[in-house]
């Protein structure tokens, strides 16, 4: 451990030369072309060690206060976070070594809060209120909670008065975020959030990434770095003293490194590229993966040079033509791709790059591919939208690397590769003003039967294609009695595509039979990009499994009607690990739309609570703040956040399962009438029944509504059941800036209902909801409930946020589809089965 302490301001040019600026001159720097200054250097090493060398010191003379842990203790910190610390959050810190580092290493148990401080004594050190606070910082896999803040603090006042800029770790990387917060009086709101890709170490191990992250205070102005690239910048004036720096968490462990305090004229040096993935997969002979890289000096405008190395480069080559970096995928193995600093070596990073096999078109034949394929080799007249599908004497496994390929039979142009992991597909057409991008599995195994899924868009009409699979890709497995060792042009599996597109305005989808399309999301992109935007259209389901995400948007009076609620099942893997974002981790997703119905079908979201990457994962999200969207005799299955509603809804005579929060959202009017609302057991085993809904209602409008429904419960995927008493029907999200507005109205409710019935403030640690208490028109409100044998429940016992409507005020606002939608246009909406 070292401190230093900045003696003496000093010119701005000196500071940047102190700190390691490529040029000697400040001026001649300043005054330098890009063209000149961006330069880069390329140097390819078989020497796997050229990429794991330690970083130099980072204490320097031009600092006002370092830690880098190299004495291996915290005498610089108040730690708050020790278990006998009753006042502090839970957890403890140790200094470790990592690669003959020393760290300082926090491991997260439960909660969260401010964790250490720097002394005062080290805090004498920092002249003023303006300073820059940087730390390398490496998060760590410990919990599934949602959000997983690493802050550094600066100017902290109290634990409920600070500033703070760092990284919101998410489960999945498209949900992580760099972020500035603001604490004052208790309350944290982040001006600033910006998405960047966030990786997790290992629980319990030291591997992981290491992420720079600096915050900078000049005055009112609060700004976020992240290795460098400049994220954000807020204003806020409620702290303008010296105050203290600190680390704070919420449920988060974490490695930190290289604490620097300095003067926030000098600026972080910037080595970021684009993509900014820190991982890459490809196969031998795939083309060139292409990186823009901004490289910046220390005084945050100068250009930087760079060098790039490949620990191995008969698996990955380098070149580079100015900023551009272009990776060859050369060899089977794997490589680290190292980028280095012209001005300060120690700003690295890196890229860990996966090479599979070239793919070679095997030559294998076999003689019951025809009758185990779909479609059957030779088809024609095939749907373009058509998924393939391949039977098997017994279940395959799924190869680590490899892909599926299309070509055209005419000429062998590649036309598709899907490939085992890492793939995205865009649903909706080419031109759409916006498409919803997706990491997807294209593979689906179900016993004896693969069925895999083609890129959006890629058939075109009138033309044969052939299919081949690599070897390895599907492994174990036996076709008619030869063992499977992939598949080429040899076998021919061909197949030719429709010559002309369906005509409307209804249309069909089986995924076996005689059809329009063979999915869903076919039929939908069909309809979006051939029909007028309000020219109603019928999608008539057949009976089966459709293993696919969904997306419509800009398209109104469409009705998906299935065979059967049972027989006619849409479901997909999907939660805020895979594809993160509110509107990214459900099955169906819906933009802008009005007068969508939903009818006769199933929509499943198939993930478990207890997978790893389980977490809120909707089955609809219904984003479209003035749309309707009607749902009769259909069913919705999640465990956590089933369905996400806005606008105006009407559920009838339709189930809903979940075990938390699984109905919530932004409703002007959701109606659930004669309707099943199923709370299951949770997959990660015990018998808590969680709670039904959580509403974020605006401040007029009617919210939730349930008339005449029945709250149940069942078995969930583990078969346990929820015990009595243990569920709740709503909890608040706690915010003033939404109204938690529910009614229900006349509804059977089952001996797992609490009886006190609401999660108000008192309750599991929930916050008051919003207003607290209710009216007669806001807030949680209940009328006429009954038990499963139809004797009244005694209302009395209720928690005091709850109103208890009288015949009047609910015969006023409740009673009818005509009252609860009379909000809608100008004449309102009453929808009829």
């Amino acid at each position: 451990m070292t401190i230093y302490r900045l003696i003496v301001a000093g010119m701005v040019a000196g500071l940047l030369s102190a700190c390691g600026s490529s040029s000697s001159d400040g001026d001649t720097n300043a005054s330098s072309s890009s063209s000149q200054s961006v330069s880069s250097e390329t140097s390819v090493s078989s020497d796997s060690s050229a990429s794991s060398s330690e970083p130099a010191s980072p204490c320097d003379e031009t600092l006002y206060l370092c830690d880098d842990f190299s004495r291996g203790d915290t005498a610089l910190w108040e730690i708050l976070s020790e278990p006998a610390n009753v006042d502090g959050p839970d957890g403890s810190f140790a200094v470790v070594t990592d690669g003959g580092n020393q760290v300082l290493q926090f491991t997260a148990n439960n909660q969260g809060g401010v964790l250490a401080l720097l002394t005062e004594e080290a805090m004498a050190e920092i002249p003023g209120a303006d300073y820059f606070v940087e730390a390398r910082i490496r998060p760590r896999e410990n919990s599934t909670t949602s959000n997983k803040f690493l802050f550094l603090l600066a100017r902290y006042q109290d634990k409920d008065d600070w500033y703070g800029g760092g990284l919101n770790v998410q489960n999945a990387l498209t949900s992580t975020k760099v972020e500035v917060a603001v604490m004052e009086d208790g309350t944290i709101d982040r001006p600033v959030q910006m998405g960047r890709p966030i990786v997790q170490g290992a629980r319990d191990e030291l591997d992981g990434q290491w992420y720079t992250v600096r915050f900078e205070l000049i005055g009112p102005e609060l700004t976020v770095y992240l290795d460098g690239e400049k994220i954000g910048t807020t204003t806020d004036t409620a702290f303008t003293d010296k105050g203290r720096i600190g680390l704070y968490t919420y449920n988060k462990s974490f490695e930190l490194d290289d604490l620097k305090v300095g003067d926030p004229v000098i600026k972080p040096v910037q080595l970021t590229f684009v993509p900014s993935e820190i991982s890459w997969s490809a196969e031998a002979g795939d083309p060139n993966y292409v990186i823009e890289v901004t490289a910046r000096q220390n005084d945050g405008e100068t250009a930087d040079t760079f060098t790039v190395t490949s620990s191995n480069a008969a698996v990955v080559s380098v070149a580079v033509e100015g900023t551009t970096v272009s990776l060859t995928p050369v060899a089977e193995g794997t490589a680290q791709i190292t980028f280095t600093s012209g001005s300060d070596p120690s700003v690295m990073r890196t890229i860990s790059a996966e090479v599979a096999p070239a793919f070679i078109q095997p030559e294998a034949t076999y003689s019951a591919l025809s009758d185990r394929t779909m479609p059957v080799p030779g088809a024609t007249d095939v749907p373009l939208d058509t998924p393939l599908r391949l039977q098997f004497n017994s279940e395959p496994t799924l190869g680590e690397v490899g892909s599926l390929r299309i070509f055209r039979a005419d000429d062998d142009t590649l036309v598709d590769t899907v490939r085992l992991s890492d793939e995205t597909d865009q649903l909706g057409y080419e031109g759409q003003d916006r498409r919803r991008e997706m990491n997807v599995q294209p593979f689906f195994v179900k016993g004896d039967t693969v069925t895999a899924s083609l890129h959006t868009g890629v058939l075109e009409p009138g033309t044969e294609y052939y299919v081949a699979i690599g070897d390895g890709v599907l492994n174990d497995a036996q076709l008619g009695g030869a063992n499977f060792v992939g598949l080429g042009k040899a076998a021919q599996w061909t197949f030719t595509t429709r010559a002309t597109l369906p005509e409307g305005p209804n249309f069909t989808v089986d995924d076996d039979g005689a059809a329009d399309f063979r999915t869903v999301q076919g039929a939908l992109n069909h309809v979006m990009e051939y029909l007028a935007k309000d020219d109603a259209t019928t999608i008539s389901i057949m009976n089966g499994v459709y293993h696919q995400p969904l997306y419509l948007r800009n398209k109104n009076n469409v009705t998906l009607s299935g065979e059967s609620r049972d027989g006619t099942v849409l479901q997909y893997r999907n939660s805020d690990a895979i594809n993160g974002g509110t509107s990214n981790r459900n099955v169906f997703l819906v933009e802008s739309a009005d007068m969508l119905t939903l009818e006769n079908l199933t929509l499943r979201n198939t993930i478990l609570r207890s997978d790893p990457d389980g977490a809120q994962a909707e089955t609809l999200y219904f984003n479209s703040d003035d749309g309707r969207l009607v749902a009769k005799n259909a069913a919705f299955y999640s465990e956590q956040d089933t369905l996400l509603i806005k606008g105006y809804s009407w559920f009838y005579q339709t189930l809903v399962a979940g075990n938390v929060d699984f109905i919530w959202g932004y409703p002007q009017a959701a109606l659930f009438e004669e309707s099943e609302i199923r709370t299951i057991g949770d997959s990660r085993g015990g018998s808590g029944g969680g709670y039904v809904l959580q509403a974020r209602a605006g401040e007029s409008g009617k919210g939730f509504v349930f008339l005449n429904s029945r709250l149940t419960n069942g078995p969930g995927p583990a078969g346990n059941t929820v015990a009595d008493g243990s569920t709740y029907l709503a909890r608040s999200g706690g915010s003033e800036s939404y109204y938690d507005t529910i009614a229900f109205i006349n509804c059977e409710m089952g001996d797992h209902i609490a009886d006190i019935g609401w999660a108000g403030e008192g309750i599991n640690d929930q916050p008051a909801p919003n207003p607290d208490p209710a009216t007669a028109t806001m807030g949680w409100r209940e009328y006429g409930s009954i038990t499963v044998e139809g004797q009244p429940i005694d209302l009395s016992a209720r928690h005091d946020s709850v109103y208890i409507l009288n015949d009047s005020e609910m015969n006023a606002e409740l009673s009818t589809r005509a009252q609860i939608f009379e909000d809608f246009g100008t004449e309102g909406w009453e929808p009829m089965p």
